[in-house]
């Protein structure tokens, strides 16, 4: 009961934000029971459908980013609308950051369109594949840093600080003059991919050997969440904006 009252309190604010609940509720859920009903049918199924470069999960992280970039750009476009100078430089990083991320998670396109890693590169990388961050010295800077803020952001920013706002009935506007306080700040309607980004990878760190319908690679599914907690932001941000 409780629960269905919280989603009908963060429908409310959906309906504010004009963020939509088949975005922001069901597919950080959905890609969880989808893999792990898939896998205790049919392994085999599973890998062909949700595992590997071409899987569902990789695929639909490398859509939520494109279509994060293209928000991004919009905001940027759209920054003189906001008196903060600091909305600017904080679209513009967003839309850089999102582009190379999705560039990253699809090795710059490699496995749609099948061209060869360069030897200077496939030498290096750990997969042999044409990206940054399986090389064993950019990784320290390219893969772990830039995951840990993202689940830092998903922590605090995601579901800490939406869940403080509104026990404290702070209202800040999205905008609200020169100050952050409104569109820095994730809304309510982040609350449940980041809740999943941030227990998904709970299995391996509590068992010794995780069971078998468990084991869906947690490390794409927390990319899949980061990457829809990144669009569902941008998205809040732009269509408030634009209205």
């Amino acid at each position: 009961m409780r629960l269905g009252i919280t989603i009908s309190r963060m429908e409310n604010e959906t309906t504010r934000d004009s963020a939509p609940r088949w975005l922001w509720l069901w597919p950080p859920f959905a890609i969880v029971l989808l893999q792990v009903g898939t896998k205790a049918f049919s392994e085999d199924a599973y890998r062909t459908v949700f595992r590997g470069e071409l899987g569902l999960v990789e695929n639909c992280t490398v859509l939520f980013l494109v279509s994060a970039v293209f928000f991004a750009v919009r905001l940027f476009l759209m920054r003189s609308r906001v008196r903060s100078k600091l909305f600017g430089p904080f679209a513009l990083v967003m839309a850089l950051g999102c582009f190379f991320f999705a560039g990253e998670e699809s090795s710059w396109g490699q496995h749609w369109v099948g061209y060869e890693t360069p030897d200077s590169i496939a030498e290096r990388n750990d997969q042999g594949e044409f990206n940054l961050h399986n090389d064993p010295f950019l990784e320290m800077f390219l893969d772990q840093p830039p995951r840990l803020a993202l689940t830092f952001a998903a922590l605090i920013g995601g579901l800490c600080a939406p869940l403080l706002r509104r026990r404290r009935r702070m209202d800040f506007p999205v905008f609200d003059g020169e100050g952050v306080w409104g569109w820095v700040w994730p809304t309510t309607v982040c609350i449940p991919t980041s809740i999943v980004a941030l227990v998904i990878t709970f299995p391996k760190k509590v068992f010794e050997e995780v069971p078998f319908a468990l084991d869906i690679s947690p490390g794409e599914t927390k990319e899949f969440c980061l990457a829809l907690f990144l669009l569902v932001y941008l998205l809040v941000l732009y269509r408030q904006l634009r209205r």
